[in-house]
C-alpha cells in the first residue's frame, strides 16, 4: 500500500513542504498547484451529478487530495469545498508534480493515465502498447490467466493481491447490488485502487466473456511502486483517492452504494 502518512515524513525530510490554511485556497483556483488535506477536514461539493438538482458532497480529511487530478490534466479546477473543521494543507507546484510524473515508471505512469481517464470518464480507451509490451518483458513476474464466460474474478470484500491488465475480452465491474457499474474491455486495468489504498474490493469483477488478462501481484506492484519518488508515489495515491471520490459520487445518482467492510475487516 501507499501511506500518505510516510509520504509526508519523506517530503518534509527531503524538501520545505509550503503549509497552507484552507481560507487561503480561495484565491488560488487558478495558480498551478495541487494540495494534500495534513488535518482536518472539508466537505467536497460538485453540481451536476444529481438528476434531482442537489449537490453532491463527499467528506474528505487527512491525506486526500485537493486538485492533483486536476494540476496533473492541465484541467479547470470545478469542486467547491467547505471547511467542516481546523483544516490546514500540504501546497506542491504543478511543475514538479508532472515533472516527476513524466520520469515515472512505465507501471506508474499507467496507473496515473488510467486513473484520470475513469475521472474524466473518457470512453475510448486506447491501447499503450509501450505497457502491454513491458508487461510481457515481465513475463516470469507477470502471470496471463484466463477466465470463462460469468466468472468471479474477485468479490466484494476480498482483500486486494493483485491488478489485472484486460489482453482480451470483456469485464464487467459490480456494484453490492450486483448492477453492472462499468463494462471494461481490452487495454482497461481494474482492481489497483483496493490494493495501493489496502482497502477490501469495493467492486465485484466478472468475466462478461472469455477474456485473457496479465495479472500483476501485490509483491511486484508495491515493489515497482515503492521505487519512485515519493511525489510519484503521491500522485498515484491521490488520483486514485479522487477516483474513487468520484465513484461513490456517481453510484449516489442511481443509489447502487459500494461494498462498506464492517469495523472487523477495516
Amino acid at each position: 500500500m501507499i501511506c500518505t502518512q510516510t509520504l509526508f515524513k519523506e517530503l518534509t525530510g527531503s524538501k520545505n513542504l509550503i503549509e497552507r490554511d484552507f481560507s487561503e485556497i480561495a484565491d488560488l483556483t487558478e495558480q498551478d498547484v495541487a494540495y494534500v488535506i495534513k488535518k482536518g477536514e472539508l466537505l467536497l461539493r460538485e453540481h451536476g451529478f444529481l438528476d434531482t438538482g442537489l449537490t453532491a458532497t463527499h467528506k474528505i480529511g487527512h491525506g486526500e487530495p485537493i486538485w492533483f487530478a486536476e494540476t496533473i490534466s492541465k484541467r479547470a479546477k470545478t469542486f467547491e469545498f467547505t471547511n467542516i473543521g481546523d483544516t490546514a494543507l500540504y501546497e506542491i507546484s504543478g511543475p514538479e508534480i508532472r515533472q516527476h510524473v513524466d520520469k515515472a515508471g512505465f507501471l506508474s505512469r499507467e496507473i496515473i493515465r488510467y486513473s484520470l481517464a475513469r475521472i474524466y470518464q473518457r470512453s475510448d480507451s486506447r491501447r499503450n502498447f509501450s505497457f502491454e509490451d513491458a508487461l510481457y518483458q515481465e513475463r516470469s513476474e507477470v502471470n496471463q490467466v484466463s477466465y470463462d464466460r460469468e466468472e468471479t474474478i474477485f468479490s466484494w470484500g476480498d482483500n486486494a493481491d493483485s491488478i489485472y491488465f484486460i489482453i482480451d475480452g470483456q469485464v464487467s465491474l459490480r456494484t453490492i447490488k450486483d448492477k453492472n457499474f462499468v463494462l471494461l474491455g481490452p487495454a482497461d486495468s481494474f482492481g489497483e485502487s483496493s490494493l495501493i489504498t489496502n482497502k477490501p474490493r469495493s467492486l465485484r469483477a466478472v468475466a462478461e466473456t472469455d477474456c485473457r488478462l496479465f495479472r500483476m501481484s501485490a509483491d511486484w506492484v508495491l515493489n515497482n511502486l515503492n521505487k519512485e519518488h515519493p511525489i510519484v508515489r503521491l500522485a498515484i495515491h491521490q488520483t486514485l483517492s479522487m477516483k474513487s471520490i468520484r465513484n461513490q459520487m456517481r453510484l449516489i445518482k442511481t443509489n447502487d452504494g459500494v461494498y462498506v467492510a464492517d469495523s472487523k475487516t477495516a
